[in-house]
């Protein structure tokens, strides 16, 4: 099964940032600001087991794409912009963008007073969060991101993830991110995937790196974990 985001973003509620399931509270050990942290539920089997240090995803980007393409249901303008990643091993900055224009206007035009992304040093866009809606508003809401996200934007931006934040293709998400951080200088040589596990299942903030720092959420939402703060930009949908 393939490696899988979700389009849906983070929702801000009374100071908090919830995000999507398994979530694990954790208050800033500087400022004292609690925050959501979570894995997101749609990864892959591989990606949620992890057991197996090492364990690839495929042996190739482009094996990898061929695994998200035979499983059919991808639409047509999203293959042609995963096709070329096939060739050439990455996204263009024209067809990401387009990408996300396209998802952006589809939620518009249903609607949506405006559709907001915040931008990582990374290049990975997210959408912002927005104060939760009502009951009808949310669940019409996520049928409608889905929606849109599936024709538009869902499967570029899974393959758009694993170039900027798995380039390895690490199977199990916690070393992927700590890849990452290992990548961009972010944590000591020395720090382990077990060490990741330990600080990010905490509830005290005492992780060894700046939760806060953009490059350090670029590597945690490129492989499947969103971090929220109640001062981060939100969208307003209604």
């Amino acid at each position: 099964m393939p490696h899988r985001f979700r389009i849906i973003p983070l929702i801000s509620v009374v100071g908090l940032t919830l995000s999507l399931m398994s979530c694990a509270s954790i208050v800033d050990g500087q400022k004292g600001e609690e925050v959501e942290a979570s894995s997101s539920a749609a990864q892959s089997g591989a990606a949620q087991q992890g057991s197996t240090s090492g364990q690839k995803l495929a042996a190739s980007l482009s094996e990898w794409i061929e695994q998200r393409e035979s499983q059919g249901n991808i639409a047509e303008s999203q293959k042609t912009i995963l096709d070329k990643a096939k060739s050439t091993g990455e996204i263009s900055t024209s067809d990401y963008e387009k990408a996300w224009s396209d998802y952006r206007q589809c939620m518009i035009d249903k609607g949506y007073k405006e559709i907001k992304l915040i931008k990582y040093p990374s290049g990975l866009y997210v959408e912002a969060g927005h104060k939760q809606g009502t009951t009808i508003q949310e669940s019409r809401y996520s049928d409608d991101s889905t929606e849109c996200g599936d024709e538009y934007v869902a499967d570029v931006q899974d393959v758009y993830g694993i170039i900027v934040g798995n380039p390895n293709l690490y199977a199990d998400q916690a070393q992927a991110v700590v890849d990452c951080l290992h990548r961009d200088s972010l944590v000591p040589k020395d720090y382990t995937v077990s060490r990741f596990n330990k600080e990010f299942s905490g509830t005290d903030g005492n992780t060894s790196f700046d939760m806060q720092n953009l490059q350090v959420r670029s590597c945690l939402v490129s492989n499947g974990y969103n971090v929220g703060y109640a001062t981060d930009d939100t969208e307003k949908l209604w």
